[in-house]
């Protein structure tokens, strides 16, 4: 989520809220970039010992001297080998599809993104072919079925509005309790 000064200002922040803001988005980016970094390199360990792995394999299915219980030894490991490379494979697209959620998440109105993750079959979910989730639907029906997991709308108003925006008048006219209001409802 890329945003300016300017339209921090423009929110009404003050110079001080938008450095403190930017100052919090960089800590929460700094977090991030570390776990990559992490991530990447224990990624790139685990290729090259792959490599050294399948190139021992092909050096030993090669060699001549391998006795026939090597071969099927080997023909065994490569099937285990092969089962495993799938496996991982359909582990990382689903831990990729997981990661794009939540950073699609981050760009609603809801108050905690995470919290929303709970309410999302991430098995349901399609990627389109820039590797984005759409979750226009999902997110539309939340918000109409659970208002209180999102920010105010544009218009200002609370969602949802619990009481009456605005001062009571001052000569007690329309002074209604909204308990009370709801409770005299039932009993007509």
């Amino acid at each position: 989520m890329a945003f300016t000064t300017e339209e921090l200002l423009n929110l009404g922040l003050t110079e001080e809220q938008a450095k403190e803001v930017f100052a919090l988005h960089g800590k929460d980016l700094n977090a991030s970039k570390s776990a990559l970094e992490t991530i990447t390199q224990e990624r790139d360990s685990l290729k090259s010992q792959l490599q050294n792995t399948e190139a021992q394999l092909e050096t030993l299915k090669a060699d001549a001297n391998t006795s026939a219980e090597q071969k099927e030894a080997l023909d065994k490991l490569q099937a285990e080998y092969d089962k495993y490379k799938a496996d991982a494979a359909a582990e990382l697209a689903q831990i990729q599809k997981v990661n794009a959620i939540t950073l699609a998440l981050k760009d609603t109105t809801a108050h905690n993104p995470s919290t929303l993750m709970k309410f999302i079959d991430v098995d349901a979910i399609e990627l389109d072919e820039n590797g984005k989730p759409k979750l226009d639907d999902i997110i539309t029906g939340l918000k109409e079925s659970d208002p209180y997991l999102f920010k105010a709308d544009e218009d200002g108003t609370p969602n949802p509005n619990i009481v009456p925006p605005g001062n009571p008048a001052a000569n007690g006219a329309n002074n209604t309790d909204p308990f009370q209001a709801i409770m005299d409802s039932y009993g007509k």
